[in-house]
């Protein structure tokens, strides 16, 4: 078996090269696939390693990543052992196609590692044939491809490295080639791979190198069109080195020279401008660095800085939310620094400004949580003050100011409705110490209407249940679905009765549910699955389900959830759950779900040891069994039922229990029979009664049964006859055909019935020279009918014709020459 499958894998490889020569790609994969199954079996390294390097290429070339890595793997395995069963080159190409694949596939470091082998073989090639172009500048491509992978994955001093010696080697060969514009490209993609490493993250490299890089970063600041804005980024990126190295004030100098340079390019009219991005960038990093400075007087003065150009930036696009909230939060900032120095009034009008813009970005983001959010702490900070406030006079002047301002979107959001009630409250206690009572119950009124209309809890347990379902619609509303899911439940389980409640929990669960269809984690899927699940049960405790609709989810939810069992793996406990679907089932939804489980089932005893195949096989069966009984209409059970039964014929047959694999033969053979009679078009049935009619006569013969034996091989010939009859050009049917003849002549000849013998063998012999005609140098069909020669010339000789058994043996031994 050895020998005829690496001829046929060589002779399939050499085939598949010579079309991908000709361009006929997709008929040369077709063919490399035959020869990489051959070399399989071939158990030769050498072929197999060629076959699969050269298969993976051609995979690679047409788009197939994912299928060439697949090969790769397998070849990298055999030349990591035995590296001279490809050349240096092959190897080289092999390993940097390979580390392509491993990155595209999201293995970034066994893709360094392949890359690294392929520079090393490129190396190799490139000392032996400096002169070689074609070496260097795959040897460039792979390089350039392994630093930009080490840049993304932080290995910033190996990517140095890699691109170095890239470009060094581009810039050579373009000195010596006077090439254009490809190679300028390529050595421009390299430069460009090189500054993706930011200089942050380089200053860890060695002293040179990171000199190196900083000196290339400069240069390109100063190349034409954009001179400043590069040179702000420069200085950046110096600040953030600064910073890292604890040089906290030094970085922030080098920030606001570049803020200097990059405020001078901030343009109203375009919106991608990049000036104004660069301003905004810089500005984040200001304000990192200021969050742990504790000088009041520094922080004065650079927020004073931050301020300016934030306003300078919101003037290039007024608009714009995040530009006027930017500004609001500067003026807070400088508010609350001058409440800390004692400069009350200052700190007022700092903040008074940043409310002003806060309350008219929320009247055109009312449903935006961030501007809600900047807004309630500004204002937070604004009753600071007001409360710091000693004149009742101005305090209140402030409270209503405040008041007037927030009114209205105190009416649309929570918690700018507790804060104008509270508000309202202090107010009212401030009227009342001025003795204005009339005025106070005024603004007591209007706090407690503010608190009805927002629900706020106060005690009252019914008054709690009304805050409580705002705060489930807000939170509802806002999106915050884990937390109204909690509040809902909590109402439903206060006895709250409004029907819009189930509602709300199933949309909520409904969305839960399909932000866990896409969390990619199986584990976590599952536990969410199981969390919807309790919550769906404990809520049919809880509601009436007059529709069925909660519990038409919990079904597909434990759809579901079986589903993600199959996928790791729980095939037992998925296949209990589909069952457990399918009892409640008028129709047969989940049958093709167990039928295609039980596959995999199937599939998976065919890796098990015999012992454990067969009491899968034989669970399986039972499972069938039961399907069979009631889904008869159903062919693909009856297929797969004797499927499994022919597998426990064959799983006996290796135990060596013949009379019970020859009763499961039978049943088999019943079960191929009937769907054959409910299929006659399908030719799979009859082949399979065939192959089992001829297995059975094997089994007689050896149980010594000769009439059954020979009934049985004549059944089996009559079936292939009609097969071939069916469909004349099908060689495995006149192979199978033949092989039952040979079997029969085997049957005469150990019964000592030469005439009987001679004539199965000199048929089996016509059937061959048939074959062979339409294919003579198949080394396969020859080695067939030197055997059936061989066994031909014992029959003749046994009869005493040893002159034809000598031509017979004769003619055996030529054609063994022959594949020789």
């Amino acid at each position: 078996m050895s020998k005829r499958a690496r001829d046929m894998a060589y002779r399939h490889f050499n085939k598949g090269v010579s079309l991908i020569e000709k361009g006929q790609h997709e008929n040369a994969l077709e063919i490399l696939k035959l020869a990489a199954e051959q070399a399989k079996n071939a158990e030769s390294p050498q072929i197999e390693v060629a076959v699969l390097q050269t298969y993976a290429d051609l995979l690679f070339s047409q788009g197939k990543r994912d299928e060439a890595l697949e090969r790769y793997i397998k070849a990298a395995a055999i030349v990591e052992s035995e590296p001279d069963y490809l050349l240096p080159e092959q190897r080289a190409n092999m390993f940097s196609n390979m580390a392509l694949a491993l990155e595209n596939a999201g293995k970034k470091m066994e893709a360094g590692d392949r890359y690294a082998i392929a520079a090393q073989n490129y190396r190799d090639l490139v000392q032996k044939d400096p002169s070689n172009q074609s070496h260097i500048s795959n040897m460039v491509s792979t390089l350039n491809n392994m630093g930009a992978l080490f840049a993304e994955t932080g290995k910033y001093e190996k990517a140095f490295d890699a691109l170095e010696e890239a470009l060094e080697l581009q810039e050579k060969l373009e000195a010596e080639t006077q090439e254009e514009s490809g190679d300028l490209q390529k050595a421009k993609t390299i430069r460009d791979n090189l500054l993706n490493i930011p200089l942050e993250n380089a200053s860890e490299m060695e002293r040179e190198k990171y000199k190196k890089l900083l000196h290339l970063y400069t240069e390109e600041a100063e190349i034409e069109g954009e001179i400043s804005l590069k040179v702000a980024g420069v200085l950046q990126s110096s600040a953030h080195v600064l910073e890292m190295q604890g040089q906290k004030d030094a970085a922030f100098s080098k920030l606001e020279e570049s803020l200097e340079i990059a405020s001078a390019f901030i343009a109203s009219e375009d919106e991608g401008d990049p000036g104004r991005k660069t301003s905004i960038d810089i500005l984040r990093d200001m304000n990192r660095l200021l969050e742990s400075e504790e000088d009041t007087g520094k922080l004065m003065e650079k927020y004073g800085v931050i301020l300016e150009v934030s306003r300078k930036i919101l003037a290039s696009a007024p608009e714009n939310t995040s530009y006027q909230l930017n500004v609001a939060f500067s003026l807070d900032i400088i508010g609350n620094l001058l409440k800390d120095s004692g400069n009350i009034e200052g700190a007022i009008r700092n903040i008074k400004e940043s409310v002003d813009i806060v309350v008219n970005v929320l009247q055109n983001e009312v449903d935006d949580n961030n501007v809600i959010q900047a807004t309630v702490a500004i204002i937070g900070d604004m009753l600071v003050l007001a409360g710091l406030e000693e004149k009742n006079e101005l305090k209140l002047e402030l409270y209503r100011q405040l008041g007037d301002k927030i009114e209205k979107p105190g009416q649309d959001n929570l918690e700018l409705g507790l804060i104008s009630a509270d508000i309202c409250r202090e107010t009212g206690i401030i009227l009342a110490s001025e003795k204005y009572y009339s005025e106070a119950l005024e603004s007591f009124k209007k706090a407690l209407s503010i608190y009805e209309t927002v629900k706020h809890a106060t005690g009252d347990d019914s008054k709690m249940n009304e805050v409580l379902k705002n705060t489930a619609k807000a939170q509802f509303d806002l999106g915050r679905h884990d937390e109204a899911l909690i509040s809902y439940m909590q109402l439903i389980k206060s006895g709250e009765t409004d029907i819009d409640f189930p509602d709300r929990i199933d949309s909520i669960l409904l969305e839960l549910e399909k932000k866990a269809d896409n969390i990619g984690d199986v584990d976590l899927i599952s536990k969410e699955y199981d969390r919807i699940l309790g919550i769906r049960t404990e809520l049919l405790g809880l509601v009436p389900d007059p529709e069925g609709k909660n519990t038409g989810r919990i079904k597909e939810i434990q759809g579901k959830k079986a589903d993600i069992m199959v996928a790791i793996g729980q095939l037992t406990d998925a296949l209990d759950l589909y069952e457990q679907l399918q009892e409640n089932e008028k129709s047969g939804r989940y049958i093709p779900k167990i039928i295609n489980l039980l596959e995999k089932m199937e599939m998976s005893a065919s890796k098990e040891q015999i012992d454990k195949k067969l009491e899968i096989l034989e669970f399986l069966l039972s499972k069938y069994n039961a399907l069979a009984e009631k889904h008869t209409a159903n062919i693909q059970i009856l297929v797969n039922k004797a499927s499994v039964i022919d597998g426990i014929a064959y799983a006996l047959s290796e135990k060596g229990k013949t009379e019970e694999s020859g009763y499961m033969c039978n049943y088999a053979l019943e079960a191929y029979s009937e769907l054959a009679s409910l299929e006659p078009e399908n030719v799979f049935p009859v082949e399979r009664i065939a192959a089992l009619n001829s297995r059975l006569a094997e089994i007689a013969v050896g149980s010594g049964i000769a009439n059954e034996a020979e009934m049985k091989f004549l059944t089996s010939l009559e079936t292939y006859r009609n097969l071939m009859q069916a469909d004349p050009s099908n060689i495995e049917y006149k192979l199978d055909h033949a092989g039952v003849l040979d079997g029969m002549g085997a049957f005469f000849l150990n019964a000592g019935m030469y005439s009987e013998a001679k004539k199965s063998y000199e048929n089996s012999l016509r059937s061959y020279a048939a074959i062979m005609d339409q294919n003579p140098e198949n080394g396969t069909y020859r080695s067939y009918v030197r055997i059936t020669l061989e066994n031909l010339g014992y029959v003749l000789e046994l009869m005493g014709r040893k002159d034809d058994a000598n031509w017979m043996y004769e003619s055996a031994k030529r054609i063994d020459e022959g594949n020789e």
